[in-house]
């Protein structure tokens, strides 16, 4: 599998390669890098599968075909059907431009991996100082300090991005610190979500209290946390290879564990969003202190 660097470079230099399959989850660098490409290849062209793209490629065209980016995405029919004769047909096919296959599922860049190992690459979040450069480079107008505040508080690039757009249009009616920038844009540091998973992850009640009073955004978001910190443990339990940041704790969970308070999570949001429950606060001590029984206990018999 191609790294991220290698990747970067490739697309950046002067000879990209014809084919990329790009995994993860940071799709804002997926789109950065089709865009770069746009400018080096040439137009943009929005593909509905690569059968049919090899079909169209492999036929003879009385009109030359002028080199454009082909972007393809999520493309379960092709993963379906890949094999080695697939992909040497693809790797040997003569493409007029670039094509980019976007995937976001670890079964599909598993696969791509064991049959294109040297097109297929997974970009997923990377540190803020890198999306800080990103910034940079895409709003070269925004002052350095603004830029730091957004990429350090946001979520991935393609979050930061956005912000950046909407804060470049009024950069020079109005001056914003960093709290203004997560108060206005629902932002909450990256770190502190971070910690709070790990704590959910470990099943510590002390360090999960801590963290909860001091949350300063949604306290929903923590509802949410927890729901994806228990499908995150399914999906390791379910493929060992799989990456995440909470993949150390899964012993600790059954999945037993795992579904029982999962039910909890969401049985708990079913009831804010119904309006029977008033306080997230209590809601998020009780889900907490289910992490300190050995086994979580079934929804219904708590009910």
């Amino acid at each position: 599998m191609l790294s991220i660097q290698d990747v970067g470079l490739s697309i950046m230099g002067d000879t990209p390669k014809k084919l990329y399959f790009l995994g993860g989850q940071e799709y804002g660098i997926k789109e950065k890098y089709i865009d770069i490409l746009v400018s080096k290849v040439g137009p943009r062209i929005e593909y509905s599968g690569l059968l049919d793209f090899i079909s169209f490629m492999s036929k003879k065209h009385i009109i030359p075909l002028t080199p454009q980016v082909y972007v393809i995405r999520y493309d379960k029919l092709f993963i379906s059907k890949l094999n080695k004769e697939l992909a040497d047909i693809l790797t040997n096919l003569k493409i007029e431009g670039v094509v980019v296959s976007i995937y976001d599922d670890d079964n599909s860049i598993n696969k791509l991996d064991k049959f294109l190992p040297d097109n297929t690459a997974v970009i997923n979040n990377v540190d803020y100082r890198h999306i800080a450069k990103y910034i940079k480079s895409d709003f070269p107008e925004l002052d350095d300090t603004l830029i730091y505040n957004i990429a350090k508080n946001s979520v991935d690039y393609y979050q930061a991005k956005n912000v950046a757009r909407c804060i470049n249009c009024v950069k020079d009616s109005i001056i914003l610190t960093e709290s203004d920038i997560c108060n206005l844009f629902g932002l909450t540091n990256p770190s502190t979500i971070e910690a709070i998973q790990i704590a959910i992850a470990d099943r510590n009640y002390v360090k999960y209290i801590e963290l909860l009073g001091s949350f300063e955004n949604d306290l929903t978001q923590v509802i949410y946390l927890i729901m994806n910190t228990m499908t995150e443990f399914d999906k390791l339990l379910t493929n060992k290879y799989a990456s995440s940041p909470v993949k150390n704790y899964v012993k600790k969970w059954t999945r037993l564990d795992i579904y029982y308070m999962f039910n909890h999570a969401y049985n708990a949001l079913d009831n804010i969003r119904s309006g029977s429950t008033a306080d997230i606060y209590d809601i998020l001590i009780y889900l907490g202190a289910l992490m300190k029984f050995q086994n979580i206990p079934d929804l219904e018999v708590l009910s």
